[in-house]
């Protein structure tokens, strides 16, 4: 049996993408998209819950990146889940998990 791994997501980002030239040389532009949803607990209280993803774009993707979307916009993300370690400063070991895009639509136009 075959396998995919894809996911779309649908939110707002919450700051400005950011760009820069990786070091080896292609472009990469960073996207933090929060997505959220509702439910009522027993008592009926509206509870809403958010999540936030870091997206990855790289090179032609990642130069369509600035100027055309700033914090706050309404995105579609189409992509794969990757997940990656790392340790930090303190030698701790880090795990985390990123999409990297394939398509960036602004749902504000």
């Amino acid at each position: 049996m075959k396998t995919q791994n894809h996911t779309q997501l649908i939110g707002y980002l919450g700051n400005d993408p950011t760009s820069r030239i990786a070091v080896n040389g292609s472009r990469v532009a960073r996207l933090r998209l929060a997505t959220d949803y509702y439910r009522r607990d027993n008592a009926g209280n509206v509870i809403r819950k958010v999540t936030w993803h870091d997206i990855l774009a790289w090179d032609q993707l990642a130069e369509k990146i600035p100027g055309n979307f700033i914090k706050g916009s309404h995105i579609l993300v189409q992509g794969e889940i990757h997940h990656r370690t790392f340790s930090d400063e303190q030698g701790h070991k880090r795990y985390i998990s990123e999409i990297k895009a394939t398509t960036i639509l602004n749902l504000d136009r």
